[in-house]
């Protein structure tokens, strides 16, 4: 029987402090008080980013089942945002996964994208609410 998990995902909009970095954003993305996730900068989709490297971290195995997509968001074969290639030096892409191969999850390809592959996956996100600095969905999946 499966174990049905259930968690809540924060993600948390900051200002950096650090010396190199000063100034810029950072979202993080924070699983029952652990962060577990987070990138700084702009110009792409950042809570798209967390999530991907989040969904990428521990769903391994369900992700190598998916086929990917190297087009566009457009094109409804596979999933925009995920590739597999093989290890340096060539990186050659494949469309499946295959042995050896990286799994990569890009989620400033939008975090519509990184909800579709989470769908996919079988983790099932719901919004609950959202303010200035704070954005938070819960997540459901099957163990």
């Amino acid at each position: 029987m499966s174990e049905l998990i259930r968690k809540t995902l924060e993600f948390r909009w900051t200002v950096s402090k650090g010396r190199d970095t000063y100034g810029y954003n950072i979202c993080s993305l924070w699983i029952q008080g652990k962060k577990v996730a987070s990138c700084n900068g702009g110009g792409y989709d950042m809570q798209g980013t967390v999530l991907g490297n989040w969904l990428g971290d521990n769903f391994t195995d369900r992700l190598k089942k998916l086929p990917c997509n190297y087009g566009s968001g457009d094109n409804t074969e596979g999933y925009y945002g995920l590739t597999f290639h093989g290890p340096r030096p060539d990186y050659k892409s494949h469309n499946h996964f295959q042995k050896g191969d990286i799994i990569s999850l890009n989620g400033a390809c939008g975090f519509s994208s990184m909800e579709r592959i989470a769908k996919a996956i079988g983790v099932n996100l719901q919004f609950v609410l959202s303010s200035n600095n704070l954005t938070v969905y819960t997540a459901e999946w099957k163990e």
